[in-house]
């Protein structure tokens, strides 16, 4: 994968981290015989339980340091981006779906560095 493409990825991938950051609703009952139950369908005698959709088997992302919010990464992604889109590099990106990237505009340009800096100042909170 060449360079540009990958940053692109990068700048698009903020994009979606707020959404992802969510956390899902889930409710935990025992059926007939005993068996666990997970849905997303609430039922008298079910336990609430949040999940993030992370597999639980999976070890910790981050060892040997206390591991980031998601609003921490969030912050360190926007200003990634921010650094990335003023670097002056040539970015690119798959516009019309066929495979091949295009240089973005300078009016594309200015619309990515926008979503990052209003990312940045929504997940980026001024030491106090």
């Amino acid at each position: 994968m060449s360079r540009p493409i990958l940053l692109i990825a990068l700048v698009l991938g903020l994009a979606s981290g707020p959404v992802l950051a969510d956390k899902t609703t889930v409710y935990k009952s025992k059926n007939a015989d005993g068996t666990s139950v997970y849905s997303q369908v609430q039922s008298s005698d079910a336990q609430v339980r949040r999940v993030d959709g992370r597999d639980p088997s999976l070890p910790p992302a981050e060892t040997g340091e206390e591991a980031k919010s998601e609003t921490q990464r969030a912050c360190e992604m926007a200003t990634k981006n921010l650094e990335l889109i003023g670097s002056g590099q040539r970015l690119q990106r798959d516009k019309d779906g066929d495979g091949t990237p295009e240089d973005l505009t300078p009016e594309e340009l200015a619309v990515e560095k926008d979503l990052a800096q209003r990312q940045a100042d929504a997940y980026c909170k001024p030491a106090q």
